[in-house]
């Protein structure tokens, strides 16, 4: 299934002009509906987009990952989104991957009105650029590769 963020200007001033869609020009509602919400709380364009972009790559993720739902998320499931991340050329840096993951923990907090409980590997909110950090840094060989 193909999703896409699409703008569509001409819509009502509380609705975000930021669409996800499939294939078929279907709206994804569960995206939409949060996206029309940070609307209303009056985000500006630019966040609506980026926002729009973080549930797009997310639903890209889940259409490949199918076992869980939004709600049956919780801390584990978001490693191993990261972790796939991290997996990705280009590798996204640990900003987006945090920007991602507030994203997630915000519309799961949206539709069960409490945060997103920790699972069975819980790593606190703070500690995930210092994780995606590690991840990321030159491991001894590459870093004496530059130097020989």
């Amino acid at each position: 299934m193909k999703l896409s963020l699409i703008q569509q200007p001409a819509i009502p001033a509380s609705a975000s002009p930021y669409r996800l869609v499939d294939h078929q020009e279907h709206e994804i509602t569960w995206a939409n509906d949060f996206l029309d919400a940070q609307r209303i709380r009056q985000l500006s364009l630019r966040s609506l987009r980026a926002y729009g972009y973080d549930l797009l790559h997310f639903a890209r993720w889940c259409v490949q990952h199918p076992s869980r739902t939004l709600l049956q998320m919780d801390e584990s499931s978001l490693l191993d989104y990261v972790r796939d991340q991290l997996n990705q050329e280009p590798q996204p840096t640990p900003q987006t991957i945090n920007h991602r993951l507030g994203v997630l923990r915000s519309v799961y907090r949206f539709y069960s009105g409490h945060p997103m409980p920790a699972g069975s590997y819980h790593v606190g909110r703070m500690t995930f650029l210092a994780l995606v950090q590690f991840w990321l840094r030159p491991k001894v060989g590459e870093v004496l590769t530059g130097y020989l």
